[in-house]
């Protein structure tokens, strides 16, 4: 969980995945989805390199990454909660 934790409370990857999902809401008819999933599992790896990031799969709904790390595999996906987005992640394995 704390590795989890890092990852989603990590400024720069933050930035990253809500700029990244504001940007998709506009081109996601023209761009491909894995492009973005690499972005964000390039910018994981930058933060926390000790992790051996690598990413399974980039995906739509909801918009998000599942990584394979040497701690274990992640989701981190973006909710929408009212007016805010939040990125949410569990384990999953």
């Amino acid at each position: 969980m704390e590795t989890l934790r890092k990852i989603v409370n990590n400024d720069m990857i933050s930035s990253t995945f809500f700029n990244l999902y504001d940007r998709w809401q506009d081109e996601s008819e023209y761009e491909d989805i894995k492009e973005y999933g690499k972005v964000i599992a390039n910018t994981i790896a930058k933060e926390f390199p000790t992790l051996g990031v690598t990413l399974a799969q980039a995906t739509k709904r909801p918009f998000g990454v599942k990584i394979d790390t040497n701690k274990g595999a992640y989701q981190l996906w973006i909710k929408l909660k009212g007016h805010y987005a939040t990125i949410c992640g569990k384990r999953l394995r």
